[in-house]
């Protein structure tokens, strides 16, 4: 590790030299411009251009899932985020997938590459045990519901995990009612096995 590295790593959560306020509910979290930019597109444009927020260097924020927008700032100045929930904020936590998906969704939003694969392989490792739950389901509706991109990679893992286990998960009434819901899923869901299918054929498996 460097110095600069060691020192942008110790900066976070720190007034030293801070110039911007983050707010999240009644938390604030002091930032530092040079690294909001240098790691956000989103902070790039807010803090050097018009944003109301990038000339009074405050950005409040208030809903969704707090600990989420804690990790992504604490990726942004350490490269990695905690599995705990940040003792600072009084709300609970996410549930192990969930906290992932949230993760993912803010690294979208403030356009942070890094993090977005980092939440993906986070995921994708916890489905290897957790598919089985009803809280995976739950994931499945949130990932579907909170996104729109249709190249989206977390929709993309979602289905691929889908895809490994659908035997088993179309016995669980939750999936089931899920896939009852319409909309986007499950026409991906289709649209993998038909593919699957189709090789299938092609190689003389069915």
């Amino acid at each position: 590790m460097t110095a600069i590295e060691k020192a942008v790593r110790e900066a976070f959560d720190s007034d030293t030299l801070a110039d911007v306020k983050i707010y999240l509910g009644g938390v604030e979290l002091p930032a530092h411009s040079l690294v909001l930019t240098a790691q956000s597109s989103y902070f790039k444009r807010a803090l050097v251009g018009e944003m109301q927020e990038g000339k009074t260097r405050k950005f409040e924020y208030s809903e969704g899932s707090m600990h989420a927008y804690w990790r992504v700032f604490e990726y942004m100045y350490k490269g990695t985020y905690s599995e705990e929930p940040c003792m600072k904020l009084t709300e609970l936590d996410d549930d192990e997938l969930s906290k992932e998906v949230r993760v993912y969704q803010l690294a979208d939003y403030f356009e942070v590459d890094g993090l977005k694969r980092e939440a993906l392989r986070r995921f994708t490792t916890k489905t290897i045990e957790l598919w089985a739950t009803e809280a995976f389901v739950d994931c499945v509706r949130d990932v579907y519901q909170s996104t729109s991109n249709k190249k989206c990679k977390m929709r993309e893992a979602v289905v691929d995990i889908v895809n490994q286990h659908v035997p088993k998960l179309w016995e669980e009434p939750p999936f089931r009612d899920l896939v009852r819901e319409g909309g986007d899923f499950p026409v991906d869901l289709m649209s993998r096995l038909v593919w699957a299918y189709d090789k299938s054929i092609r190689l003389g498996a069915v």
